[in-house]
């Protein structure tokens, strides 16, 4: 094997583990581009209710339970992801959750059931 082509063939490894490093980079990116912060503080002057009845639903899926909610009142489904949901009218609130859920989960979906839908269309949250 001459010079060139053992450049050739390290150089071909080279580019791919570029290709490789740069599809990870992005993927790691994209999976840690949205987190919610648990200490972030939100104005409690902006509640659409200080009463509500609050019904916890606690299931095996989640996305499944959420997403038939969300059709049963004429919503569409999710169009992402979600741990949890709420869902509230007037003064009731249902809040669906895992089995088992930690109290971030819990105080995120208690937040909507006080001040309604404050996330955009991506789930982000309106700040």
């Amino acid at each position: 094997m001459n010079k060139n082509t053992l450049r050739q063939k390290w150089s071909k490894i080279a580019w791919s583990h570029q290709i490789v490093m740069i599809g990870i980079l992005w993927m790691a990116t994209n999976a840690l581009a949205y987190k919610e912060d648990p200490h972030h503080q939100f104005d409690m002057t902006h509640n659409m209710t200080n009463h509500t009845d609050i019904t916890f639903v606690q299931v095996t899926n989640v996305q499944q339970a959420c997403d038939k909610e969300s059709k049963e009142r004429g919503f569409g489904g999710f169009r992402i992801s979600v741990e949890a949901c709420s869902f509230w009218s007037g003064n009731t609130c249902k809040v669906i959750t895992q089995k088992t859920a930690n109290f971030h989960t819990i105080g995120h979906e208690i937040r909507h059931c006080l001040q309604g839908n404050w996330h955009d269309m991506n789930g982000e949250i309106k700040r």
